[in-house]
């Protein structure tokens, strides 16, 4: 990564259901710039301290993932307190003027309602988030097979940023858009 580049993080999240007030099973984030990618956050999530929260599990959603690989239905079980999670990716966050997922609407705002669920307010402002799914829209998203498992909430992001970084480098010169 660069030193004086824009400090942008990319999220992504494993849940038992798509939408707000839903469980979060882990938290995955990697720092990234147009020099390529930073450091990491994982963090798996204790089920117990999501519905002490009175975060739900989707019954369907918890289906789907016990019939996923057993690479990544690990994170079904163990984990930390969903506060003590929030608060150290809190602080990974810090600073940063960017928050990208693929997408917001759901990786952020499950987050987003996660936080109000344990009384922390969120350590991004809606105007710092990112779409990859617009660049994903255009020509120049890159095709290129991802490393590590999907569903892994860590490896999913890094792959995230690495096409976000591609795209964004190719916006940045000139004659390919």
């Amino acid at each position: 990564m660069s030193a004086d580049a824009t400090s942008r993080v990319m999220v992504d999240i494993e849940t038992l259901g798509t939408k707000p007030g839903h469980a979060i099973l882990s938290v995955g984030a990697v720092r990234f710039d147009s020099g390529g990618l930073g450091d990491e956050f994982y963090r798996s999530v204790s089920l117990e301290s999501c519905q002490d929260a009175g975060l739900e599990i989707d019954a369907n959603t918890l289906e789907w993932w016990l019939g996923q690989d057993d690479a990544v239905t690990g994170v079904l079980t163990g984990g930390d307190e969903l506060t003590e999670v929030l608060e150290d990716f809190a602080a990974f966050y810090g600073t940063s003027e960017e928050i990208w997922a693929f997408s917001p609407s759901f990786d952020c705002d499950i987050l987003a309602e996660a936080y109000e669920a344990v009384g922390i307010v969120p350590p991004w402002n809606y105007y710092e988030e990112r779409c990859c799914r617009t660049l994903a829209a255009l020509p120049i998203w890159p095709d290129v097979d991802q490393d590590g498992d999907k569903h892994d909430a860590l490896d999913d992001a890094k792959y995230q940023a690495r096409q976000t970084v591609d795209a964004l480098r190719a916006i940045a010169e000139p004659g390919d858009l």
